[in-house]
């Protein structure tokens, strides 16, 4: 009796898959934002990108929330849009305009990413650390933490302009590379989990910040990205708190930059820091 009933129930549950398996499915009437089918209006945000990035350098920026522009394995917000046209506008004036005004306007278009992508989140890695920003093949720079931006906190703008300047600072050495001697200055502090030292003993070692000990390439973008952001006061400072080889590496590489900017794309990196610093002013007062 127990076998009979088992078959039946047997033949009854196939009966239930087979019917299960003709079923169709019904789609959802509303489209999933980012798996097509999505439309928005235009308004005051991309007239400013249009007016500002992509009529006159051929910028695209994008600031929708898009999945494929980012990893997928990483928990990152969209950008809260009350924030992109007030972080944009300091992009211009720390970016773009000091670069417009000493290197003019042809460098920009040669030169320039062509697509900024905004996010309002840090990415947060595995080992601990934050990435605030990407460039890509000199084509693509992502910024994030875009929903912390605040004009009025010096420490903020100063965060965010230091990442476009290092990210466009690897664009430009990836058309033109730095002076070799650099890579001989001080290898033997280039480390993967630079995350483990300190601003004070990087400094001590001849780095501007920690994160210059992760590769060569790091620590030429970033001393570029110090000097032009945090200024030629903080660098001296400095090499005044850490005498001898860190002071004479520190000096070396400073003027390895400037000589770089000139004879590479003839631009003159004094005038430059001083443009930078006049944008930081004009936004954050």
């Amino acid at each position: 009796m127990k076998i009979k009933l088992s078959i039946i129930y047997a033949s009854l549950l196939g009966m239930c898959i087979a019917i299960s398996s003709c079923k169709k499915e019904t789609l959802p009437d509303t489209p999933i934002v980012g798996l097509g089918g999505d439309t928005f209006a235009k308004g005051p945000i991309d007239d400013y990108i249009k007016i500002n990035f992509t009529d006159p350098y051929n910028i695209q920026v994008k600031y929708k929330w898009d999945p494929y522009e980012t990893s997928y394995n990483k928990n990152i917000t969209p950008v809260n849009e009350a924030n992109v046209i007030p972080a944009l506008d300091a992009v211009i004036k720390i970016w773009a305009e000091p670069y417009k005004k000493i290197a003019g306007d042809d460098f920009l278009r040669k030169f320039s990413p062509k697509e900024y992508v905004m996010y309002g989140s840090a990415s947060y890695n595995s080992d601990g650390t934050i990435t605030l920003g990407e460039a890509e093949g000199g084509k693509k720079i992502t910024l994030f933490v875009i929903n912390n931006y605040d004009r009025k906190n010096v420490a903020n703008v100063k965060q965010m302009l230091h990442t476009i300047h290092h990210e466009f600072a690897h664009i430009l050495h990836q058309n033109i590379l730095y002076p070799r001697e650099f890579k001989l200055l001080n290898p033997e502090w280039y480390t993967a989990s630079w995350f483990n030292t300190s601003v004070a003993d990087a400094n001590a070692q001849g780095l501007v910040t920690p994160y210059a000990k992760a590769a060569v390439d790091e620590d030429w973008v970033e001393t570029v990205s110090y000097l032009l952001v945090e200024g030629q006061t903080a660098f001296d400072t400095i090499v005044t708190k850490n005498p001898g080889k860190a002071a004479t590496n520190l000096r070396t590489k400073e003027a390895m930059i400037v000589e770089y900017f000139r004879s590479a794309y003839g631009i003159d990196f004094r005038a430059l820091q001083t443009e930078v610093k006049n944008g930081i002013v004009l936004i954050t007062t």
